[in-house]
């Protein structure tokens, strides 16, 4: 009989968040970037997706019921012209009390714990204002911001491996003996 595995659960955070939700986007059907904070839009996304129909969505990770009521004391409103749909993504158990505060006009995304890992499921889906259509230097601003995204990362994973890798040599040489080379 094969041994059954179940995963550790970790502490859920925004970046555990983040990961499931874009896994129920689909980053095959959506372009989606964390942090946009400057170059497009007047506020900050903590997701912003671009789909096949370059229409914006943004999602918003909220990952307690103090940090949902601070977004709407935020002077933005989420409000952009072109950005076409607002989606709230919270963890399962926080639903009924988020149902109080967050409009029907933005959606929701839940994420719960099971044994795959932390997903994401649609709990509210709504549709795309049409009025709201981004330029085609918008959306060619919006890849700019992703590429420049995905290089500051590959340079901090870098440095990061780099450090790590230094770290190790240093105490493997202090830790070790030495043997004759065998190849």
């Amino acid at each position: 009989m094969a041994e059954s595995y179940k995963l550790e659960r970790p502490k859920l955070h925004s970046g555990l968040m983040e990961l499931a939700v874009v896994r129920l986007l689909n980053i095959r059907v959506f372009a989606i970037i964390p942090n946009i904070s400057w170059g497009l839009v007047n506020h900050e996304c903590d997701l912003l997706a671009l789909d096949k129909n370059n229409r914006f969505t943004e999602i918003e990770i909220k990952i307690s019921l103090s940090d949902l009521r601070a977004d709407f004391k935020k002077d933005h409103g989420h409000n952009s012209r072109i950005i076409s749909r607002l989606i709230y993504a919270i963890p399962e158990e926080m639903i009924e009390p988020a149902l109080k505060l967050i409009p029907e006009t933005a959606g929701i995304i839940t994420v719960k714990w099971n044994q795959r890992g932390y997903v994401a499921d649609w709990f509210r889906v709504v549709r795309h204002d049409k009025t709201k259509k981004p330029s085609i230097e918008h959306i060619l601003q919006f890849y700019r911001l992703g590429t420049m995204r995905i290089w500051s990362l590959k340079d901090t994973l870098y440095r990061s491996k780099k450090q790590f890798s230094d770290d190790h040599r240093r105490k493997s040489k202090k830790n070790t003996m030495s043997y004759p080379t065998l190849f």
